[in-house]
């Protein structure tokens, strides 16, 4: 049997939006698991594809790249990256040089792999969290 009071409540870490996080879920931390998992694997393919539309200098693919990811974003409660990719997004016109989008992407682009890796170590907690309440 397993203790309750190990397993009373899951508290979202520092860095994430815990209100939103809490209100969101409602305390499905099953739920929370699998669209972390499901929005990390979206988001590792998008990084990758947005990748390719800064070699490729398509801005307008790249911009429909990047507004697919800010959802992906809100889901994990990681509302300050997600208002960075709106910004990154409102910045991928025609007129912009590609030179430009590129420095911002690089720095986009570490901040979003930093969150990543920050949302991956939530998910396994999420995880060893759901184990241990089975």
């Amino acid at each position: 049997m397993t203790d309750p009071i190990k397993v009373s409540a899951f508290h979202f870490s520092e860095g994430f939006d815990v209100r939103f996080l809490d209100d969101l879920y409602a305390g499905d931390t099953v739920m929370a698991e699998e669209v972390f998992l499901s929005s990390l694997d979206q988001l590792e393919e998008s990084i990758t594809m947005a990748d390719l539309h800064v070699i490729l200098k398509d801005t307008e693919s790249l911009r429909r790249v990047i507004h697919r990811m800010k959802p992906v974003f809100g889901y994990m409660g990681l509302l300050f990256v997600q208002e960075l990719v709106q910004q990154f997004e409102e910045r991928c016109v025609p007129e912009r040089r590609m030179e430009e989008l590129e420095t911002a992407w690089h720095y986009l682009r570490q901040i979003m792999c930093e969150a990543n890796r920050l949302a991956r170590k939530e998910c396994s907690r999420l995880n060893e969290f759901n184990r241990l309440r089975a």
